[in-house]
């Protein structure tokens, strides 16, 4: 389990170690995935009564099919957030905690952030292109930022990527949380931090 660690720190636990070594090893990691799927495969076709043989090759089709799948999505993924950082700005996700309960604002929306001196321009986007959808939202009057916590099973449920730190802060629309990047965080951090001074 990943405990809040003390201001400005990253929580350290088993999965954010995990989480760190999979972001620095990314074709290991989908072969990994891959050889897990493919074993996983072959057991429960050999559980359900398949031969040998036919459970082997479907072990092996089904795990090079999710290693590709895996790999294609993480360099999918890395060219986006390359092409953000270029211009300055990042992927996150945001969401009210505080809201209505079964308000849309409850669920995690994905965007563009582009953090300034006491504000967040979020601009809502869709799919992996980041294609624009609604009104841009400027979040301001950001307070102190909670300390970062890594995205657990529920928020990853609502797709914010593994690896993901969230926050909450306080702000003039009420209580917010954003999920990012750790560079990401730390950008807005500075941000707040130079706005207050």
């Amino acid at each position: 389990m990943n405990k809040p660690a003390s201001s400005g720190e990253t929580p350290r636990g088993a999965w954010s170690a995990w989480r760190d070594w999979v972001g620095g090893h990314p074709i290991l990691h989908a072969v990994l995935v891959g050889i897990a799927t493919g074993f996983l495969w072959l057991g429960v076709s050999l559980i359900l009564g398949r031969n040998a043989g036919f459970a082997a090759i479907n072990g092996i089709f089904y795990g090079l099919a999710v290693a590709a799948m895996t790999l294609f999505a993480q360099r999918r993924f890395r060219k986006t957030d390359a092409r953000l950082d270029e211009r300055g700005q990042a992927l996150m996700f945001l969401r009210y905690p505080d809201a209505r309960p079964g308000s849309l604002s409850t669920i995690w929306q994905m965007g563009i952030a582009d953090p300034a001196p006491g504000r967040i321009d979020f601009q809502p986007a869709v799919y992996e292109d980041l294609v624009p959808t609604g009104r841009s939202k400027a979040l301001t009057g950001i307070g102190s930022i909670s300390a970062p916590r890594y995205a657990h099973r529920e928020d990853n449920r609502h797709d914010v990527p593994p690896g993901f730190q969230v926050v909450s802060a306080e702000s003039d629309g009420g209580l917010i949380e954003i999920a990012a990047r750790p560079k990401t965080l730390q950008r807005i951090r500075e941000a707040i931090e130079s706005s207050a001074q």
